[in-house]
């Protein structure tokens, strides 16, 4: 299909492209190496059917082209090959624009090579790049989401196509993981290694949990990052982005912003509801306004993480995944407004405030059983509601995005 044929781990050579991930968990493990015990039910992670790579990514890249006119052109939207290797080149390896043109206007040149555009401004205006031509992501959509009486705009991608677009990414294809693994440092398997998320107690567990409703799917850690940013120096202007990524990516890659393995799925209101003049109930209606946006843009989570999804990776191989939320990523006022914990408290566990220092006090995870409980209160009436959530050791806030997501558990994922 003409694809480019550059991608940003092309400085690896053939050797090292070979065993790529099995590279990477080596340099975790360091020269002593590790015992590898397999997750037991090999189902787990198993291919239902597979095409080669360069089927996969023609399939993938035809799939996401609107009205293909020309089903014989590989090279479509393009008229043919030395159409888009000319623009290819004007893109990634050419000069400037203006000496592209100058070069296209040279009497005769565009007719011996056949090509549709005369001038940098055409190529760049035509819909062949504009509007035909794939760019791997999904588009933003708006939607409106009312929370105490007044409308916002949230701005956000579809999730499941996202995370479509990152598992089935050629680029990632010889790095993803499919099932967990559990690492120890000697042969008697009782020095536990963590280097990476398949390597987790998270994935073997939530493994085990989906077998038991469906085996032989394939787990999809879904992480979500977001953090306010303040964007001018003056006016206080602010953007609130929130950014995706997988856990079948190895973290080598995930911490590499140059390695494109984060999308950015959604842009959230900014309003400081300065409308409301009482300071609690502000803050109350600031938390329900993320929740609720986040909760629009997380709802396709819930049907595909339980019942699966089938989704092809970058080598052709097609499995049945269920995306499920693994992880929140943020600072500590973010991991606050995600649990609903008051400020000065641990955001995971039910240590004292006063303790939170100290590292031989005893201490429990929240539990995401009561917590649940005092929010399915909120039917009771406004007052039953608030006090069952301070019962429980949260604000009360109205259906928390992470409140129905399958497997999940906030307290977890922090």
């Amino acid at each position: 299909m003409g694809l480019p044929e550059d991608g940003p781990f092309d400085n690896l050579n053939d050797g090292e492209a070979h065993n790529t991930r099995q590279d990477i968990e080596a340099r975790a493990q360091g020269q002593r190496g590790c015992v590898v015990v397999p997750y037991p039910d090999p189902r787990a992670g198993q291919r239902t059917s597979r095409l080669s790579p360069d089927q996969a990514a023609n399939v993938m890249y035809r799939a996401q082209l609107v009205d293909v006119e020309d089903e014989e052109n590989l090279y479509y939207p393009f008229a043919s090959k030395i159409e888009w290797e000319v623009a290819r080149w004007a893109k990634l390896r050419g000069s400037s624009s203006t000496a592209f043109t100058d070069l296209l206007s040279i009497d005769g040149v565009s007719e011996r090579l056949g090509l549709s555009f005369k001038n940098a401004n055409k190529l760049n205006n035509l819909k062949l790049i504009d509007h035909e031509l794939p760019t791997g992501r999904p588009k933003f959509k708006r939607e409106q989401v009312i929370v105490a009486g007044e409308s916002f705009d949230v701005y956000y991608r579809d999730i499941i196509e996202c995370v479509k677009s990152l598992y089935g990414d050629p680029d990632f294809a010889r790095y993803l993981t499919f099932s967990p693994e559990r690492h120890y440092a000697d042969d008697d398997e009782t020095v536990r290694l963590f280097h990476d998320m398949h390597t987790g107690k998270w994935w073997w567990e939530t493994q085990k949990k989906l077998d038991a409703q469906q085996p032989g799917g394939t787990i999809v850690p879904i992480i979500i990052s977001s953090d306010k940013t303040q964007v001018t120096m003056f006016r206080n202007k602010t953007a609130y982005p929130v950014y995706l990524t997988i856990g079948n990516i190895p973290k080598e890659l995930r911490r590499k912003p140059s390695s494109g393995s984060h999308v950015l799925l959604a842009y959230l209101p900014t309003s400081r509801l300065e409308h409301i003049t009482n300071k609690a109930s502000r803050r109350r209606a600031i938390a329900n306004l993320y929740h609720a946006c986040l909760r629009r843009v997380l709802a396709p989570l819930i049907p595909a993480g339980t019942e699966g999804i089938s989704m092809r990776s970058g080598d052709g191989a097609r499995r049945r995944c269920h995306p499920i939320f693994a992880s929140f990523i943020g600072d500590y006022p973010e991991q606050l407004l995600t649990t609903g914990v008051k400020f000065g408290e641990c955001p995971k566990c039910d240590v004292d405030a006063k303790d939170t220092g100290s590292n031989t006090t005893q201490f429990h995870l929240r539990k995401l059983s009561e917590v649940l409980d005092a929010l399915a209160a909120f039917d009771d009436g406004n007052l039953a509601f608030v006090r069952a959530c301070a019962a429980a050791g949260i604000k009360p806030i109205i259906h928390p995005f992470w409140e129905d997501l399958p497997f999940a558990n906030i307290f977890r994922a922090i």
